[in-house]
């Protein structure tokens, strides 16, 4: 598992969170995220081999570092102020999980992510890499009205 501070320059993190939080970026509703858990919102930028999203050119300083070979899905979470966890997975988009998750915190709030043995703080314009085996799972904010994520999914 690698965490990097201030991934990419602070003028793109900044836009990356302006234009998510704009009245143009299309969000859609799901009544569970994992299972039976909380209810959330997602805009999905990329999936089934292809471009998901006419935002996705506003990851592309994400994408230049993490310099995937292959991308396999890539979604914003969007959760509401609320005490609750998600339950525990692993991002299941290849058979043998041989992948890579990266998960960029698009704004600062007191949720987190757990692993087993880590908790990561939702910090803005920060990452996590790790294998996709990874069990893992979010813990909702209650001090901001939202928590933004944006999960990367893809080959090294």
């Amino acid at each position: 598992m690698n965490i990097y501070k201030n991934f990419i320059n602070k003028e793109k993190s900044n836009e990356i969170n302006t234009v998510m939080l704009s009245g143009h970026f299309p969000w859609f509703y799901r009544p569970h995220q994992i299972d039976k858990d909380s209810s959330y919102f997602f805009h999905c930028f990329y999936k089934n081999n292809k471009i998901n999203s006419d935002f996705y050119s506003l990851l592309k300083p994400i994408l230049d570092k993490l310099n995937p070979t292959k991308l396999l899905h890539i979604r914003a979470n969007l959760c509401l102020k609320r005490p609750m966890k998600s339950q525990w997975h692993c991002d299941e988009w290849t058979d043998n999980l041989k992948h890579k998750t990266a998960i960029y915190y698009v704004n600062t709030n007191n949720g987190y992510t757990m692993f087993k043995d880590k908790k990561i703080k939702s910090e803005k314009n920060k990452i996590v890499i790790f294998d996709a085996s990874l069990t893992h799972k979010a813990r909702y904010q209650t001090d901001r009205d939202i928590r933004m994520v944006i999960n990367f999914n893809y080959n090294v």
